[in-house]
């Protein structure tokens, strides 16, 4: 049988989610493609529910042609090879990452920007968290990080975690910071030595743990427009923030405060930035992010707290948005 059924998630508007279905011929599978059966995908609480909640800052600006309706959302998913191109490296039962929509087959090409061969010892589900600890890796990357540095991480979600852990893994000394207490439980249990609950007192938390010093780098990973202000104003002089999380709105700064008189660095970490001025490509990163969760170096097991069938992914994203302390790493199941 050559001829399969699809079905593939979109959001025709904001809070609405329907299914999209159709039919795909593997028998016309071109030379350079892979089609993939999926098994997991994992949704984004990032920039898949700022889609979902209509809230993404460029869905108004007609420069950007991602951010809009109708949007196939989908960022990671993990499966099996049913058909490969004559011109690839894959064969039928390959188990592969990709960098996929939420639907139950995916055509990609056979790039590893896009597909990643997994090992025989690699746990799919576990690989899923490449995708997102890519997106923690461009924070480190445009960094000047050092060993012994003191770095800040305002938000413990899934992209400030996985920063966090790569940031301690160049010999930094990360503290990570959420609103959450939950999250900062789960981020013990990852191994992060350091963690403060920000409000009141958040400032004489920090400097406890840097024994009075102000953190050398502040990495902003929840988009929340006032945290930028928040990070500028925590960082040392001649330090670094970087912005990780895709800010969610405007901003007003006091620049003369907080950026040129203290001499601050204030750097993007857009996902995007890859495979420029020396800087590895995404598909080098899955491979080297891959390994690591393979040998445990990234922990990545707490983070799954639900599994859902495809079904119920609209129940899936609705937890992300209304149970922020229970639901972080929601996972769609579409095996049959």
């Amino acid at each position: 049988m050559t001829q399969v059924e699809v079905t593939k998630l979109v959001f025709p508007g904001p809070f609405a989610l329907a299914v999209e279905e159709g039919n795909l011929d593997l028998s016309a599978v071109l030379d350079d493609q892979v089609v993939v059966k999926t098994t997991f995908s994992l949704i984004s609480p990032g920039t898949e529910l700022a889609l979902y909640t209509g809230t993404h800052i460029d869905i108004d600006n007609p420069r950007n042609r991602f951010a809009k309706f109708p949007f196939y959302p989908g960022y990671a998913a993990v499966g099996e090879v049913v058909a490969a191109g004559a011109g690839t490296d894959f064969a039928v039962g390959d188990r592969v990452f990709t960098v996929g929509h939420h639907a139950s087959y995916g055509v990609f090409g056979a790039s590893d920007e896009e597909i990643v061969k997994l090992s025989d010892g690699a746990d799919p589900q576990l690989s899923l968290f490449a995708r997102i600890a890519e997106i923690s890796m461009t924070s480190v990357l445009q960094s000047r990080v050092r060993e012994g540095d003191y770095v800040v991480v305002l938000g413990m979600g899934l992209v400030g975690n996985l920063a966090a852990q790569l940031y301690a893994r160049q010999g930094a000394i990360p503290i990570g910071v959420d609103v959450v207490a939950e999250r900062l439980e789960l981020a013990r249990m990852t191994n992060l030595e350091h963690v403060v609950q920000s409000g009141t007192g958040m400032l004489e938390a920090i400097h406890q743990i840097t024994g009075g010093k102000d953190p050398d780098i502040v990495v902003e990973a929840t988009g929340v427009p006032a945290l930028v202000n928040t990070a500028l104003e925590l960082c040392r002089v001649h330090g670094q923030v970087i912005l990780l999380g895709s800010t969610r709105g405007l901003v007003t700064v006091n620049v003369y405060d907080h950026i040129h008189r203290k001499g601050v660095s204030l750097i993007g970490a857009h996902a995007s930035v890859k495979d420029i001025d020396g800087l590895p490509s995404s598909g080098a990163l899955y491979r080297e992010l891959l390994q690591l969760i393979e040998r445990g170096e990234l922990a990545v097991e707490p983070f799954i707290t639900h599994k859902l069938p495809s079904t119920q992914a609209k129940q899936g994203y609705e937890l992300l948005l209304n149970n922020k302390e229970v639901a972080l790493g929601v996972l769609l199941d579409w095996r049959d």
